[in-house]
């Protein structure tokens, strides 16, 4: 029998903490039953504020140093920046080109919060809407239409969310996208493009255990007025969590590395 390829993943990790994210992700590929070689890259035309995001990507690469090259997958996270306009984020025009780019270079796309939105603004012309309250915490979405991405999922998924912007599901139907997942609460959960090439989920779903729970600490510690997560601690106390999302997030990463193949 001949040995499985890696499957090679391209990650644009935007997030201002890189390596926390790099870790949050590479524990799904480690429990993939598929063998998952990430490359990490950064977008070059980004100004770096602190000198820990410098020390974050020490082994990464920059977009233009393997835009040449071809991968089966590419992943790009969310960013802390989603109540800015996309055209005032430093690498906007550089963004447009990775996306542009890898619908020739990458088999599927798969982009996450804030990434999603822009993904979704660039493929469909979906805009972002600023909301007066944080959606923060774990929401279940209701599946609107059976996809290979949902495989093993009935009736929802149920995610974590954390971000001061939503997409309409009343703006997706005439855009060239296709919703599947949504709810009421968090707008379109999971889109796609109708090619099935690029899929865009709008909440965390590399989210571990303790990560929201750190984002309520650092905004109570920063002075602001935050609820807790919805339906994430249990019994409201802040040492038991609910972990019931990390099992379907492994499959929804599981079921877009299938795609890969």
């Amino acid at each position: 029998m001949s040995e499985v390829s890696p499957l090679s993943v391209l990650v644009v990790n935007l997030m201002p903490d890189k390596a926390k994210t790099q870790q949050q992700l590479t524990a799904f590929f480690k429990q993939s039953k598929l063998t998952i070689k990430p490359t990490f890259c950064y977008p070059s035309t980004h100004r770096f504020r602190t000198s820990k995001s410098l020390i974050d990507i020490k082994n990464y690469v920059s977009f233009s140093e393997i835009q040449q090259a071809k991968f089966d997958g590419l992943i790009i996270t969310g960013a802390a920046i989603e109540q800015l306009p996309f055209t005032e984020i430093d690498y906007w025009p550089e963004l447009c080109r990775i996306f542009e780019w890898s619908q020739t270079h990458c088999r599927k796309v798969l982009t996450i919060c804030w990434a999603a939105q822009a993904g979704m603004y660039y493929f469909g012309g979906v805009s972002k809407h600023l909301l007066n309250k944080k959606i923060f915490g774990i929401y279940p979405t209701i599946i609107q239409k059976q996809h290979p991405l949902l495989n093993g999922f009935k009736r929802e998924i149920t995610l974590p969310f954390s971000r001061y912007t939503t997409n309409l599901n009343s703006e997706i139907p005439e855009s060239s996208l296709q919703i599947l997942a949504s709810s009421a609460a968090t707008g379109p959960a999971i889109c796609a493009t109708r090619d099935d090439h690029n899929f865009f989920v709008t909440g965390h779903p590399e989210y571990q255990s303790t990560t929201l729970l750190d984002e309520y600490l650092r905004d109570q510690h920063r002075g602001r007025v935050v609820e807790q997560p919805a339906n994430y601690f249990i019994s409201n106390s802040v040492e038991k969590i609910n972990e019931s999302w990390l099992p379907q997030s492994q499959r929804l990463f599981n079921n877009w590395f299938n795609l890969l193949q």
